[in-house]
């Protein structure tokens, strides 16, 4: 048993899309932290912009890389984003062919982006935004079309991917002074849009705490202290499947309670929205009485890894039954002895994957995490959080 009580940083998501809008105006104050790998990236690379540096580094942030690569095509000049051949290997079309609609060269390297730009050209014409892959892109075009001299109009897919990082967007712009008219897949944002001075208060990261929430309900006591009922971020959704598996917790006023739960129930849920639950909420579904199925979230193929393929992975190795779809996976409730040889699993530069097999070590399945280190990216006090040591790892 582990118990933990404190405060958890800033989200990810928010602070990357809140340092893009403070680039346009330094008297933006942003209220909060975080030491994610993929936030620190973002905040250097922008500082070293300023700097006069054209050389930068994403590492492995998906936010980081494409956001940064829209916000530096707005200033003519000539740049350079190195990343990991991982995220080079993620979708990244859609970046591409929204620079190139904007008079933009870009050029996508084996170890990073070339972009040659004059600034962003007035075409006078809708232009495309595929959402179909990832909603980063949209956001990123969005983020950065502050103090733009003309008017644009954006077109998106059918469907948007994640829409509701589509919407904490929007909302972030508007607490900025940012109001962007929406019409069905149609944006439209007027020339000389503003980013006014004001203070924005940081969420703490859903995303994060869900691991650490879970690892709870297998096996810990957590009381987490700054907990926001309202956060606009789109993995709060959890609070529902929760409900659904039965699994008891309290939230009054900031603070989240969550005790190790003897037994909940399966469910079932479409994940479209929030993907990055996948993998930790199919490892907590494992010591469900019944089984459960997420759906609806084909994209999860092009997360920091395949995230159905190693989500499949990690079960097999540890004997849970599980069946694989294209948008998702059903798990069936483990019901026979833990296997008593010990198991490596290599999470693949993947945060989440190494948060769930955490969750199995917790469980006492025999694991050996290669490269725990990657929890870094987001959440890097993840393992003292849970208690669990680098010997123990």
């Amino acid at each position: 048993m582990f118990k933990f009580s404190g405060d958890l940083l800033a989200s990810k998501s928010w602070m990357n899309r809140a340092l893009i809008l403070q680039s346009w105006n330094p008297a933006i104050s942003i209220q909060g932290s975080s030491l994610a790998d993929d936030v620190v990236r973002l905040q250097k690379s922008l500082i070293d912009w300023r700097n006069g540096q054209t050389t930068f580094d994403a590492g492995h942030g998906g936010t980081t890389f494409r956001f940064l690569a829209v916000r530096l095509s707005r200033e003519p000049g000539r740049y350079f984003i190195k990343a990991s051949p991982a995220l080079i290997k993620r979708p990244q079309k859609d970046l591409i062919d929204f620079l190139e609609s904007v008079g933009v060269r870009s050029y996508l390297k084996s170890d990073g982006l070339d972009i040659h730009s004059d600034g962003w050209r007035n075409t006078g014409l809708p232009i495309f935004v595929n959402t179909e892959n990832s909603s980063q892109f949209i956001s990123a075009v969005l983020l950065s079309s502050i103090n733009l001299p003309f008017r644009l109009v954006l077109q998106l897919s059918n469907h948007v991917i994640s829409e509701s990082y589509l919407q904490m967007t929007l909302a972030l712009l508007r607490q900025v002074g940012v109001d962007i008219h929406v019409d069905n897949h149609t944006l439209t944002l007027p020339a000389g849009l503003k980013a006014e001075s004001t203070v924005l208060k940081t969420e703490l990261d859903v995303s994060s705490a869900f691991s650490l929430i879970c690892a709870a309900v297998i096996g810990g006591d957590v009381t987490i202290t700054n907990w926001s009922v309202n956060s606009s971020q789109p993995d709060l959704v959890f609070l529902k499947i929760f409900d659904q598996m039965q699994i008891n917790y309290q939230i009054s006023g900031s603070q989240f309670v969550i005790k190790k739960q003897s037994s909940f129930i399966g469910t079932e849920f479409n994940i479209g929205d929030s993907p990055d639950l996948f993998p930790v909420l199919c490892v907590l579904s494992a010591f469900a009485q019944t089984p459960s199925r997420f759906f609806g979230a084909p994209h999860l193929k092009y997360k920091e890894s395949d995230r159905l393929e190693k989500t499949s992975e990690l079960l097999q190795l540890c004997g849970i039954e599980h069946e694989v779809l294209e948008d998702g996976m059903i798990i069936q409730p483990f019901t026979g002895e833990r296997p008593k040889e010990s198991i490596t699993f290599d999470p693949a530069d993947d945060h989440r994957m190494a948060m769930a097999a955490a969750l199995l070590k917790l469980g006492h399945y025999p694991i050996d995490i290669r490269h725990p280190e990657v929890v870094q990216k987001s959440y890097p006090d993840f393992f003292k959080h849970i208690n669990l040591t680098a010997a123990a790892l």
